[in-house]
């Protein structure tokens, strides 16, 4: 079989300083990954000489043997002979992995990926490894790319991927996306005693790592954390009771009700308004739970009340297509047509596939009696739902 590495991993040190899942869960990772997802990718050694055999079979003896600096070095000598020899390569950057030298490990999946520039699992350890050296935006790339062609369906390694892509989305403000990777973890029921907080910066918008916590803050965000987390799992009642909990005991405390809003969002529209309510109440200057307030008043057809937060978050912040939205929708049906089209072109410059601008198109020309306009953006907005 190719790509099959010793079955015990070398020792390894613990050399990072946040909190993370185990060590030994991330050997077991690139150990399952390079038996089960680079097989079927082999490149096999072309026109073999006896010097490469022989330094092949004695890596891969000292690999077993657990003689990390003599596999290295044998490793790297049949390279010199075989450059083309894609085992060698991944076994190089295995080894330096579990050693936790992570720039060589990277030059020998750099060299892998040309060899296999569509390898999830190499895409997958590159990501990790960039993740230890912090090249942040690097692990991003690799991990998401990797996660997209399946690196993560394996339950034995997806969780340490998914939980490290999480981390990296939360970092750049993709928060919606990290609670995407952190609801197939809470679903299967992950353990790990780190996600709760994660789940927490995620959902309150925080784009720091765990390890950059403050220490006062830890305890609130590990119980927002905890009830995100059983809402993720499908346990409304158990979340519903944790963020009642959490409301009561931090009662001014903000995006608090901004997390449990989003949460909601998808399932009870009327419940999620409530909560940006209430977190506009709190905090009156936070435009995006003020453009979600409105938008979701404009949802529910209560469109003169969504007005006066639509305007508010438009002019604090422009650029957020949900109160363009909102703010536009709201024009139209309180008789400000002209300006609420205008808008509504505007979210289309930026966004043509703007289900929700088409929609608004489709109102504000049956209320202008423009019947074929309306057909016309109706028929938009069919294509766009298929």
């Amino acid at each position: 079989m190719f790509f099959a590495p010793s079955s015990e991993p070398f020792p390894t040190s613990s050399h990072s300083s946040a909190p993370r899942l185990s060590h030994s869960l991330r050997i077991r990772l690139v150990l399952t990954v390079a038996i089960s997802l680079l097989a079927a990718s082999a490149i096999r050694a072309q026109n073999p000489t006896s010097q490469f055999n022989d330094l092949a079979a004695r890596a891969a003896a000292a690999r077993d043997q657990q003689n990390l600096p003599l596999a290295l070095e044998l490793y790297a000598q049949a390279e010199q002979l075989n450059p083309n020899w894609a085992e060698g390569w991944w076994n190089l950057a295995l080894l330096n992995y579990n050693a936790s030298q992570y720039a060589p490990a990277i030059e020998a999946l750099n060299r892998l990926l040309q060899l296999e520039p569509h390898a999830a699992p190499a895409m997958a350890l590159r990501g990790l490894c960039a993740f230890e050296t912090g090249a942040y935006d690097d692990s991003l790339r690799d991990l998401e790319l990797a996660v997209a062609h399946g690196a993560a369906d394996d339950p034995s390694h997806g969780p340490i991927l998914r939980y490290d892509l999480g981390l990296l989305l939360t970092r750049t403000g993709r928060f919606s996306d990290a609670l995407a990777q952190y609801r197939f973890l809470a679903v299967k029921h992950d353990d790990d005693p780190d996600l709760p907080l994660a789940i927490a910066l995620a959902g309150m918008r925080v784009r720091s790592l765990p390890q950059d916590v403050n220490a006062q803050d830890r305890e609130l965000y590990e119980a927002a954390g905890k009830a995100g987390y059983a809402f993720l799992a499908d346990h409304s009642n158990d979340a519903d009771t944790l963020f009642r909990q959490l409301f009561a005991r931090y009662p001014v405390t903000p995006r608090l009700h901004y997390f449990y809003g989003i949460l909601l969002s998808p399932h009870d529209r009327g419940m999620a308004l409530e909560q940006f309510q209430q977190e506009v109440a709190i905090s009156p200057s936070d435009e995006i739970s003020t453009a979600l307030l409105a938008f979701m008043l404009m949802y529910a057809g209560r469109y003169s009340e969504a007005l006066p937060f639509a305007e508010r978050a438009v002019a604090a912040a422009p650029g957020i297509e949900l109160a363009q939205l909102a703010l536009a929708r709201s024009l139209i049906e309180t008789g400000d047509e002209m300006r609420g089209l205008d808008l509504l072109n505007q979210v289309l410059q930026h966004d043509p596939d703007s289900l929700e601008a088409h929609q608004g198109l489709v109102a504000a020309y049956s209320r202008a009696g423009r019947r074929e306009d309306a057909y016309r953006e109706r028929m938009v907005c069919l294509g766009l739902v298929k």
